[in-house]
C-alpha cells in the first residue's frame, strides 16, 4: 500500500500489541478481557462462530486499526458482514487507517458474497478520534456509503 500500512489478520503473538489501541478507544477494557477474547477468536476456541480479527498495521507490527467481523444471515438482506469492535487511531495519519480498514472489510464482504456490511463502533467516544478537518465520524462513514439502519450503520451493495 502506498500509505505504508498493511491489512493483516491478527496473529496470536500480536494480541498484546493491539491492547494499547483498544484501551485508547475504550479505557474501561482490561488487558485480561482483551487477551481472553482475542485469544479465543484467533485460535477459534471460544465458539467464535466464524469471527475473525482484521488489523491495519505497519510492517513493524504497530497496529493502528482493528476490527472483528463475521458472516451472519439476515432476514431481509441474505448474507451480511457484521463488523464489530471497529477501532482505529487516525491522529497521525489523517483518515488513512479508517479508510483502509473500511475498504478491506468491503472487499471481504464482496468476496464472501455479502449483500450488506453492518458496522458497530467499539465505543461512541471513538467519534472524537475519527473527527478531523474533513468532518465527523458520520461524514466519514456516509462518504464510504454507510447509512444509519436502526442502531447500526449499514452499507448495502
Amino acid at each position: 500500500m502506498s500509505s505504508g500500512l498493511l491489512v493483516r489478520p491478527l496473529a496470536t503473538d500480536q494480541i498484546p500489541l493491539a491492547y494499547p489501541l483498544l484501551s485508547v478507544c475504550d479505557p474501561e477494557l482490561t488487558f485480561e478481557q482483551w487477551t481472553s477474547y482475542a485469544d479465543g477468536l484467533v485460535k477459534g476456541t471460544n465458539g467464535s462462530d466464524g469471527h475473525r480479527i482484521l488489523t491495519v498495521q505497519t510492517s513493524e507490527s504497530t497496529i493502528y486499526g482493528l476490527s472483528v467481523y463475521c458472516l451472519r444471515p439476515d432476514l431481509w438482506r441474505g448474507s451480511v458482514l457484521e463488523i464489530e469492535n471497529f477501532a482505529v487511531i487516525d491522529m497521525v495519519r489523517g483518515r488513512t487507517t479508517a479508510g483502509i480498514m473500511l475498504q478491506a472489510l468491503e472487499e471481504v464482504g464482496r468476496e464472501c458474497g455479502c449483500s450488506c456490511l453492518s458496522v458497530q463502533l467499539i465505543n461512541p467516544k471513538l467519534r472524537r478520534w475519527l473527527r478531523g478537518s474533513n468532518g465527523t465520524t458520520k461524514d466519514l462513514f456516509n462518504a464510504a456509503g454507510f447509512h444509519n439502519s436502526r442502531l447500526r450503520l449499514r452499507k448495502c451493495f
